[in-house]
Parts: C-alpha cells; sequence; structure tokens
C-alpha cells in the first residue's frame, strides 16, 4: 500500500545580493539576443503584393477537380457543419454541373471532407485570404464551368447515337426474326374448304 509524503519544504529565499545576481543575469541575456538582432537587416513583407510560403499540409480555401468529381457527395455528407452545397444533373455518364459551393462562415477548415472523396478532387489549398467587407461574399463557388462542355456534349451526342443503333439493329433482328417464324410454319388448310 502506498504512503503519503509530506510535500518538501520550499527552497531556501535567495538572499538580497542573490536576486540582485539574478537580475543582472537575466537582463544580461536579454540583452544579448537585442545585441544580436541590431545589425541584422529587418524580415518584411510587404502584404498583400508580397506573401510569405505555406506549407504544403496548410489546410486553406477549398479548390475542386471538377472534371474528376463524380457527384458522389461524400463530401457533403462528411462535412460536420453542412457548409458544403452541390448540385448537379446526370447524362448517362456526364455530369451536368449547377453549382458546387462552400459557405465559409461555417466552414472550420477541419479538412474532414477531403478525406472520404473517392477520386480525391476536393483539396485543401494554400489561399488564405478571406478578407471582406461582404458576409456573402463567404459563400464561394467552386465550379470553374456550369453546365455541359463542348466535349461532354459531343460524348453524349456519341452515346445516345450508339444507343439509338443498337435499339434499330435489337428492332431489326427482332423483325427478322418474326419474318423466318412467319416463313417456317406450315400453311394451316382451310376449313370448309374440300
Amino acid at each position: 500500500m502506498a504512503t503519503l509524503q509530506e510535500p518538501a519544504a520550499p527552497a531556501s529565499d535567495r538572499s538580497y545580493w542573490g536576486n540582485v545576481w539574478h537580475a543582472v543575469k537575466s537582463t544580461a541575456v536579454g540583452m544579448g539576443i537585442t545585441f544580436r538582432y541590431l545589425w541584422t537587416k529587418p524580415f518584411t513583407t510587404q502584404y498583400p503584393d508580397e506573401r510569405l510560403p505555406v506549407d504544403g499540409r496548410y489546410r486553406g480555401i477549398h479548390y475542386l477537380e471538377q472534371d474528376l468529381c463524380i457527384y458522389c457527395q461524400a463530401c457533403a455528407k462528411a462535412c460536420p457543419v453542412d457548409c458544403i452545397d452541390m448540385g448537379a444533373q446526370r447524362h448517362g455518364k456526364e455530369l451536368e454541373w449547377e453549382f458546387f459551393s462552400i459557405d465559409y462562415q461555417k466552414c472550420m477548415f477541419c479538412e474532414l471532407c477531403v478525406y472520404p472523396c473517392p477520386k480525391d478532387c476536393i483539396h485543401m489549398g494554400e489561399q488564405y485570404s478571406l478578407v471582406t467587407e461582404d458576409k456573402s461574399d463567404f459563400l464561394l463557388e467552386l465550379t470553374s464551368w456550369q453546365g455541359l462542355t463542348e466535349e461532354q456534349k459531343l460524348r453524349i451526342a456519341e452515346a445516345e447515337a450508339a444507343k439509338a443503333a443498337k435499339k434499330a439493329a435489337a428492332a431489326k433482328a427482332k423483325a427478322a426474326k418474326e419474318a423466318a417464324e412467319a416463313a417456317a410454319e406450315p400453311a394451316e388448310p382451310e376449313e370448309g374448304k374440300e
């Protein structure tokens, strides 16, 4: 069984000359640091014209690789404060984007929206300036285009043409099969004729 020990007695207080020596020593250390930087060139960044580099792991304003996104909404579901809002329509495999916005009045830059993305298309960027006088500027639209691109329209038209050709071929094959079945059936004698 553990026994309780009494607290140790406080260290003896310094004497008057001990206090003076301690004050002189700490002042000398502080002045040493001051003299070390006295003749160095000052480091000044003229913000916002110049910006300091940020670490690669910095969690700044989001950016979206829109062409990779499959509209699975995993990022919106993972967001703990529901600041991600997105809308798109599917045309086969193609997406017609309406919006993908993040409300930075709510966002806490937790990066929880990045990890569940199966296509790794949403990222935390290195941009960090959200200075504004209007609250509506905190609702950022991340899409670089809305609607369909010309390439997507071409792929949709090709897919619809292939689907129509396949449907026409199936109808033609069905008609040929019905014609072959009709030709293969023997003609039944008509009743009443002898």
